[in-house]
């Protein structure tokens, strides 16, 4: 269990310049710890791009991205020269059988750059099937990544007790699932919490009551 509550990192589907600008602005107003940019339409170079400029205007709000047409060396290394110091990646080479040479890239770049936080996919949706998360989440903090784990299929939360388990060795992320419903019950085992759907009003729009429900819960939790 960790012995704080969970930052918040909105994640925002990229769809256009305007509209992601906007949607930062939005999670900041709300009280978001940062947000993380996607682009499910394969427009990296250009959320490269609009990050480069949104991490300038947006000092000391921290910006992530997950690059999903690269690997997670290339987008690494893509992420560090727009100005982002979050990457997270569905495969960053690593689950409860140890290190692919890509993971010990990416446990070396940990070692290289201390300030650097990697979102590291373990247990995850879409990814083959995963026999033992709680070795898996062990195998990524060991390489110095945040292991990040989610539920069967988009929106989806998982089984409270996986997170439990899988929270009780140190940081710990979740990107699926997480509302102002249910925030509560998996917080305890959190670290850091990457949200869509359970507070979107579009695909590309945050419901900004729904976000800040999210984050108004864990506040009360904080003061209890």
């Amino acid at each position: 269990m960790t012995a704080q509550l969970p930052l918040v990192f909105p994640v925002i589907h990229h769809l256009n310049e305007s509209t992601t600008f906007s949607e930062i602005q939005v999670a900041r107003t709300c009280g978001a710890d940062g947000v993380f940019l996607i682009s499910h339409e394969g427009a990296d170079l250009d959320l490269l791009g609009v990050a480069r400029t949104a991490i300038r205007e947006n000092a000391g709000f921290p910006i992530g991205l997950n690059l999903l047409s690269m690997g997670c060396v290339q987008a690494c290394k893509a992420a560090l020269v727009v100005g982002s110091n979050m990457i997270w990646a569905d495969d960053m080479g690593v689950d409860s059988q140890g290190l692919t040479a890509e993971g010990r890239e990416m446990e070396n770049l940990a070692r290289k750059e201390p300030d650097l936080k990697l979102f590291a996919s373990v247990a995850f949706k879409y990814r083959p099937h995963e026999p033992d998360p709680v070795s898996a989440a062990a195998q990524a903090r060991e390489a110095g990544l945040i292991p990040t784990t989610s539920g069967d299929a988009t929106g989806h939360a998982p089984d409270p007790r996986k997170i439990v388990a899988m929270g009780e060795g140190g940081p710990l992320a979740i990107a699926s699932g997480m509302t102002p419903e249910n925030v509560l019950i998996y917080a305890p085992a959190l670290t850091h919490i990457l949200v869509a759907t359970g507070v979107s009003r579009t695909e590309h729009h945050i419901d900004p009551a729904r976000l800040r429900a999210l984050i108004d819960k864990l506040s009360s939790a904080r003061l209890l």
